[in-house]
């Protein structure tokens, strides 16, 4: 199994990955197959050196102290109805795809809790609730939270507002504040307004002692250093600071004595340090108020357990939103055998490791074609022999390069073709498949091209098609025809197609001559064609060969047995490259959650919608 080390004190270039056997169970334990591993602050301030007094470590060692996953196996004395079940789990070094814990020490992660939401709330849910249940709020306490864009703020600023305090936010940059304002706070700021109340939008709580320019009853401070010791000067005399934070590199400044003079109680580390059973309680409590939707946090950057650097990056850089994650499985669209939508389910995998040649994409948005239906019915293969993936096209950006790939980035933005498997959160493609996304389109856009360019292309092609031509497309209103009809006029052809009543208007605005489709078509064409392009495969074949006269000029992408009957060529994919000089206009008809691709399916298979259908992986984990 893979893990990542500290290799030695440093920045987050010094972690690495490295292969080492698998863990084995022991006596009380269980063996935990890791889906999702928490990032702390204070992982990324160890791997750095800091805190040796407290955290004795030396390297190389595995960071990390948390993971949410499901259980593999099972040692001696552990009850075996354990194996199976997802749960989470504090442990010592959990940036690895296994870890071997202490069976008194996993939390049941409840149905409806995602398994990157378990291991973002895992140690932030405990700290938040046992902090927020200590400050005792009454209704309307005036609440400070600093480092409220943060993975534990976030939690503390929804709890404090739903105890029915007025929660003022303090966090740095514009979208951290903007979070924490979605969790509830009446008002935020930016740490130096903590120093300057008039640069305040609106008027700050005040206290009932002269001088006081800021009063609030509770301060949670999640920063320390001189925030800390600012948000302690903005509290009123007889309030609560909670002093839990070190991101700095130390508690708040605070002097004791002064803190005495002014009644302020000063509450340290004890509140956010729990003992076992403790943890294990308020952990619970914390998940089952994420399945009640009670308590959630953000996870602001999910990356694969092999990018453990970025995530270490983006917390030092300061600028992250709520939590960081890293991801060790993949949560993909499979089927075991040939039928209807019903046998397509959303299934936890390993993480794809890209080969020579290959590119690991984080998929954004997948598209869907009638060949994914076709080919989970049995239209056109045998039966499976294994779980088989879905979709054949995607967009979203390069997450890891395998050997011998140049001209691709990671992190950057590309659409294209891949074998079966586009329906992912994580997808591998050839590099050569993959073009640059453009920046006018959106992911969800560009999913819909990769299959309609390639196909449309290749069908004008063996078309033969040139300017001053007269073309028939049949369903030129699915994503193949819309695409054959504008790359045919920008090659200066005339364009018929037949679609439904409804698409008509939409169509004369692209420059095609719509017709509606079905019996007496020949009566409703505007004159003679062609040739012809089939993209509906509902029996045109016969048809478009008495049109043109000549089974030559027609072509059927959806219809090879009525091809073979009346000896029109069949066109089929080839998956390689697709022209991206002209981008034709393909709208998407509807997008669909992960977790509704049999819906999608269905949707596809009913026909008769503008465009093409999209899958948006966006909802199945956090980006």
């Amino acid at each position: 199994m893979d893990v990542v080390e500290v290799t030695r004190f440093g920045g987050p270039e010094v972690l690495r990955v490295r292969r080492v056997d698998d863990p084995v169970a022991g006596p009380g334990q269980v063996v935990v197959g890791v889906s999702v591993a928490d990032v702390m602050s204070l992982d990324a301030q160890l791997r750095a050196g800091w805190g040796q007094e407290w955290f004795p470590l030396r390297p190389p060692f595995v960071p990390g102290t948390g993971v949410a996953g499901r259980v593999l196996s099972a040692g001696d004395g552990v009850d075996p109805a354990w194996v199976g079940r997802r749960v989470a789990a504090l442990v010592s070094s959990g940036y690895a795809e296994r870890v071997a814990v202490g069976v008194d020490t996993l939390v049941p992660v409840p149905d409806g809790v995602s398994s990157w939401l378990a291991a973002a709330l895992l140690q932030v849910g405990p700290a938040a609730i046992s902090l927020v249940d200590a400050a005792e709020l009454k209704p309307r306490a005036r609440v400070l939270v600093t480092g409220a864009g943060g993975g534990l703020g976030l939690p503390i600023v929804r709890l404090a507002r739903a105890a029915g305090a007025r929660v003022t936010a303090a966090a740095h940059g514009p979208a951290k504040r903007e979070a924490a304002l979605a969790a509830g706070a009446a008002e935020v700021v930016d740490y130096p307004a903590l120093r300057d109340p008039g640069s305040w939008s609106a008027p700050p709580p005040t206290g009932a002692e002269a001088g006081d320019a800021l009063a609030f009853d509770v301060v949670f401070d999640g920063v320390g250093g001189q925030v800390g010791a600012d948000a302690f000067a903005s509290l009123g005399a007889g309030g609560v600071f909670f002093a839990y934070g070190v991101p700095s590199g130390s508690t708040a400044l605070v002097d004791p004595a002064e803190a005495a003079r002014r009644g302020v109680r000063l509450v340290g580390m004890e509140q956010v340090q729990f003992a076992p059973e403790e943890f294990r309680r308020l952990a619970g409590r914390a998940l089952d108020m994420a399945a009640a939707g009670e308590l959630t946090t953000v996870v602001g950057l999910a990356v694969p357990l092999d990018r453990a650097r970025d995530a270490h990056a983006a917390l030092e850089a300061r600028e992250l939103v709520g939590k960081a994650v890293l991801l060790v499985t993949a949560q993909a669209v499979r089927y075991h055998e040939h039928g209807g939508p019903e046998v397509l389910e959303l299934a936890e995998v390993p993480l794809p490791q890209p080969g020579p040649g290959q590119v690991r994409v984080a998929v954004r948005a997948a598209g869907v074609n009638a060949l994914d239906w076709k080919l989970r019915a049995g239209f056109h293969s045998p039966p499976p022999d294994g779980p088989q993936g879905v979709g054949i096209e995607l967009a979203g950006t390069v997450d890891a390069l395998g050997p011998g790939v140049t001209g691709l980035e990671v992190d950057q933005a590309v659409f294209g073709q891949v074998a079966p498997g586009a329906a992912a959160t994580y997808a591998l493609a050839e590099a050569a498949s993959l073009r640059p996304k453009p920046e006018h389109l959106s992911f969800v856009e560009a999913a819909a091209l990769p299959v309609a360019l390639e196909t449309a292309n290749r069908a004008l092609d063996e078309l033969g098609l040139r300017a001053g031509r007269t073309l028939l497309i049949h369903a030129v209103a699915g994503g193949v025809g819309l695409a054959a009809a504008q790359l045919a006029l920008a090659r200066g052809a005339k364009v018929i197609g037949t679609a439904s009543a409804g698409h008509h208007a939409f169509l004369r605005d692209l420059g095609v001559v719509p017709v509606t489709y079905g019996d007496g078509l020949e009566e409703r064409l505007p004159g003679p064609v062609d040739l012809v392009l089939d993209a509906s495969g509902r029996g045109e074949v016969e048809l478009s060969v008495r049109l043109t006269g000549d089974p030559g000029k027609v072509l059927t992408i959806a219809d090879p047995v009525g091809a073979g009957r009346h000896g029109v060529r069949f066109s089929t994919g080839s998956g390689g490259p697709f022209p991206v000089d002209v981008l034709p206009r393909v709208p998407v008809a509807e997008v669909f959650p992960l977790e509704r691709v049999a819906d999608a399916h269905r949707r596809s298979q009913d026909g008769h919608f503008l465009g093409k259908l999209v899958l948006d992986a966006e909802t199945s984990l956090p980006r």
